[in-house]
């Protein structure tokens, strides 16, 4: 089967769930301070319910950590051989942009994999946990060379839209899969940017995660606006495969949402700003809109999901919902 950077999806996925266990656990279960590791499981006193669901979500999040954790070097081998391949890989890049904006998601899920080393696999590794301050400066070099890697990409991209005929009857909200990447690069870089002790590492994270947070926001309002247009010009709903594509502003909501929280607290530790409308607002603000825009797109998309999703061929923009 032909290599697509697509298939960076599996491992974005199985981290997203790792990650989204884990950041419950960091709310649910009691501590002194600093991040919660399986000895802080351990040593909680629990009510049975909240035994089984945290227990529940520590195996879920062990199980989906090692899934990406495993998945990451096989793809990554297949897709330095594919950006070999000049000929394959400019084939794929001369694409419409619905195709080309796949590119992206190697640098989404790469991003993935450094947010579960460094919360749910030091969960898991005491001496991860017990070290995670001397992963800062590797951490940043890696944030480093995606956010250069990404904004290249970006800016390849949107030379080729400009200069040559689109057909923007194929535009649908596949077309955000960049906003997406950015937002995932920019958690990252703010995750560093709020854990490190060493201000200037802490300093490096949060400049770059100015450019990678603001440029994917003003992205994420121009493609929106305009994808909107179009589906009000439009007199129907896109094909079938691409309708679970709605989904992805759930999660470009919340990955913004958390990075603009993230350098709050990096202000806050830093600099003695407060913080506490911008800390309130970054967590209620996101979550308002990636659950309001859920249930319209539930709605909206009620007759596909009960009648055409479990008998319909599998289509990329189902791991949207995911």
């Amino acid at each position: 089967m032909q290599f697509s950077p697509l298939k960076f999806q599996m491992p974005l996925a199985a981290g997203g769930i790792a990650l989204m266990a884990f950041n419950y656990l960091q709310f649910a279960v009691p501590r002194a301070n600093g991040m919660v590791t399986l000895n802080d499981m351990l040593a909680a006193n629990m009510t049975m319910p909240q035994f089984v669901l945290n227990w529940f979500l520590v195996a879920m999040m062990l199980v989906f950590s090692v899934l990406n954790i495993c998945f990451i070097p096989f793809f990554c081998v297949q897709w330095a051989r594919w950006r070999r391949n000049r000929a394959v890989y400019e084939k794929f890049m001369a694409d419409s942009p619905t195709v080309v904006v796949g590119s992206f998601i190697p640098f989404a899920s790469l991003s993935m994999t450094a947010c579960v080393a460094l919360a749910p696999l030091a969960f898991f590794i005491p001496a991860l946990s017990a070290n995670i301050q001397a992963m800062m400066l590797p951490g940043l070099i890696f944030f480093g060379w995606l956010g250069i890697s990404i904004f290249r990409l970006e800016f390849k991209v949107l030379k080729q839209l400009l200069t040559r005929p689109v057909d923007v009857a194929k535009l649908h909200f596949v077309w955000l899969l960049d906003v997406f990447s950015f937002g995932l690069v920019s958690l990252m870089g703010t995750g560093i940017a709020a854990m490190s002790k060493d201000m200037t590492i802490a300093s490096i994270a949060a400049f770059g995660t100015f450019f990678t947070v603001t440029f994917g926001m003003l992205l994420l309002i121009a493609k929106l606006a305009y994808l909107l247009f179009l589906q009000f010009k439009s007199e129907e709903l896109p094909g079938k495969n691409f309708r679970p594509a709605y989904f992805i502003l759930v999660p470009i909501s919340c990955l913004y949402g958390f990075s603009i929280h993230r350098i709050a607290v990096y202000m806050e530790s830093y600099f003695a700003f407060d913080m506490k409308i911008i800390l309130f607002a970054s967590f209620m603000i996101p979550y308002v809109i990636a659950v309001g825009w859920s249930v319209f797109c539930v709605y909206l998309l009620w007759e596909y999901l009960t009648k055409d999703f479990i008998r319909s061929d599998f289509a990329a923009p189902q791991w949207s919902i995911i």
